[in-house]
C-alpha cells in the first residue's frame, strides 16, 4: 500500500480538497490519504504522517500540490527495485505553467534533492526522522540518504503542479537563515539523523 501524507493548516481547506481529489483521481488503487493538520511545519507533519501510516511506501506531499496523471506509474516500480528516491518534475500553477525545477535536469538525472519525497518505509527508517525546521528538510533528506547509499533520481513522469497557496507561508528571511544554519551544522557533523 502507498500512504500519501498531506500536511495542512487552517485556512487552506480549498487547496486541501483539490489535492485530495486529485490523488483520488490519479493515484494507485491501494492508497491511503493521511491528512496532518496544524503542526509547526511541514517536516513535523511528515514525521507524524510516518507514525500514522500503514503503507510500506510513503509519499510526502502538501495541500497545494496537484499530482498529474500517471505520477506514480514509473516511480513506484523503480522504488521497489532500486534503493533510490524519485525526484519530481514540478510545474508552477498549471500543467502548462513554467517548469519550476528545470535545474534538476533531464529524466534520469541525479538532482541535488527530491522536492516531493517518495520512499519505502525501510528507507525512511534508515534515514531517520526529518529535522523539524521551516525549510530545507527535503534537502537534508536527500543528502542524508546519499550518505547511506540512497541516491536521488529524476523522473519526469513523477509530475505535479505547485499551486503556491500563500496562506500561512513562513518563508521569511529569518526562517530560511535558521534552516540553512541547521542544515550546515548537520553537514559539518556528517549529516547524522537529527
Amino acid at each position: 500500500m502507498l500512504s500519501v501524507v498531506i500536511p495542512t493548516i487552517d485556512g487552506r481547506e480549498e487547496s486541501l480538497a483539490r489535492a485530495r481529489e486529485a490523488y483520488r483521481q490519479t493515484g494507485p488503487i491501494e492508497m491511503e490519504i493521511i491528512v496532518i493538520e496544524n503542526l509547526a511545519n511541514w517536516p513535523a507533519a511528515c514525521n507524524e504522517g510516518y507514525r500514522r501510516a500503514v503503507g510500506d511506501r510513503l509519499h510526502f506531499s502538501a495541500d497545494d500540490l496537484e499530482p498529474l496523471e500517471g505520477w506514480w506509474k514509473e516511480a513506484l516500480p523503480w522504488l521497489d527495485e532500486h534503493d533510490e528516491l524519485p525526484a519530481p518534475k514540478v510545474f508552477n500553477h498549471s500543467p502548462d505553467g513554467e517548469w519550476d525545477n528545470a535545474v534538476d535536469g533531464p529524466d534520469g538525472a541525479i538532482p541535488h534533492f527530491t522536492r516531493i519525497p517518495l520512499m519505502t518505509r525501510e528507507q525512511y527508517e534508515r534515514i531517520g526522522p526529518w529535522p523539524e525546521i521551516p525549510y530545507a528538510s527535503d534537502v537534508w533528506l536527500s543528502e542524508r540518504g546519499r550518505t547511506l547509499g540512497i541516491e536521488t533520481r529524476m523522473f519526469h513522469s513523477y509530475a505535479f503542479v505547485h499551486h503556491w497557496n500563500q496562506v500561512g507561508r513562513i518563508d521569511s528571511q529569518e526562517n530560511i537563515a535558521y534552516s540553512d544554519h541547521v542544515l550546515n551544522e548537520a553537514r559539518r557533523a556528517g549529516l547524522p539523523a537529527l
